[in-house]
Formats: structure tokens, C-alpha cells, sequence
């Protein structure tokens, strides 16, 4: 059961590794044996090998800290941070496009649903903008954009 967030703050890491699955291994099991507070994980792959990004709850002093033992990992070619963002899908009757512009959030409608992307925090001026017109809403939590340096 995994422990549950801190709230101190969300650090997101991006590592790119070579090695197939046992590379994946060692990564995972260095996550559990430095008891690495880690939220959300995503793995993908491409033409230069895997990418994991991983989400940590911890103060930005501890994240940089795990990612110079991650980069240590035989496997690892590249570590460091990326960019945090927050996905929420939002139906409302309300202007979504000027809500949106003020809060600083990309959004678009698809089929009647208003996807809205952006750091965390202006995701929360964008739904505080749309106040009491929201008809529904789901909010995706923290997620990270592979490929787009930032965070820690």
C-alpha cells in the first residue's frame, strides 16, 4: 500500500536509460531501497532507448539529491528534471476561452469537454474563473511532460 502524499511538493524526474528490462529493474529497485517518495510514474519508449518520468513528493533539496543516485545507475544516460503539469477535463457553460487566457492554462474543446493543461496552480485559477458555472470536472492530478525540462 503505498504511504500517502506529504504535500511538501511534487518534483518531477525524467531518466532515460538503455539496458531493456533488466535496466528497469535496477531503476525500480532503487526507487524501493532508497525508500524514494515517489507519487506517479510513467514509462515509455523510443529510439533511444526508455524514459521514465517520475513524480516525487518531496522539498525540491531531496528530489535533487535522488536524482544524482538515479543518474549513477550503470544503465542511466541521462537524468534531471522536467515539467509538472496538471490535466483537468471540465464541463461548463461558462466562457472557458477567457478563463482560460487569464489563468495562463492551454485549453480546447473536444465534443462538448474543455481540456485544460497547465502547471497545477493555474489549473486552480482556472476553475476558481469558472466558479459555480461547472457543470462537471475531473481532475487528472500531477502529471509530467517527457521531454520538457524543469521542476526540481
Amino acid at each position: 500500500m503505498p504511504e500517502p502524499a506529504t504535500g511538501v511538493a511534487l518534483n518531477t524526474v525524467e531518466v532515460r536509460f538503455t539496458g531493456g528490462m533488466l535496466a528497469l529493474n535496477r531503476l525500480l529497485m532503487t526507487l524501493q531501497n532508497k525508500r524514494m517518495p515517489v507519487s506517479g510514474f510513467n514509462l515509455g519508449r523510443d529510439a533511444e532507448g526508455m524514459r521514465a518520468t517520475i513524480i516525487l513528493d518531496c522539498p525540491p533539496e531531496s528530489a535533487l539529491r535522488y536524482t544524482a543516485i538515479i543518474s549513477a545507475l550503470e544503465d542511466v544516460t541521462e537524468a534531471g528534471p522536467a515539467q509538472t503539469i496538471e490535466v483537468a477535463l471540465v464541463e461548463t457553460a461558462a466562457d472557458w476561452r477567457t478563463a482560460a487566457e487569464r489563468a495562463g492554462v492551454d485549453a480546447h474543446e473536444d465534443d462538448g469537454t474543455v481540456v485544460a493543461t497547465g502547471e497545477p496552480e493555474k489549473i486552480d485559477g482556472f476553475l476558481a474563473a469558472l466558479g459555480d458555472d461547472v457543470e462537471d470536472m475531473v481532475r487528472m492530478g500531477p502529471v509530467a511532460r517527457p521531454g520538457v525540462r524543469g521542476g526540481v
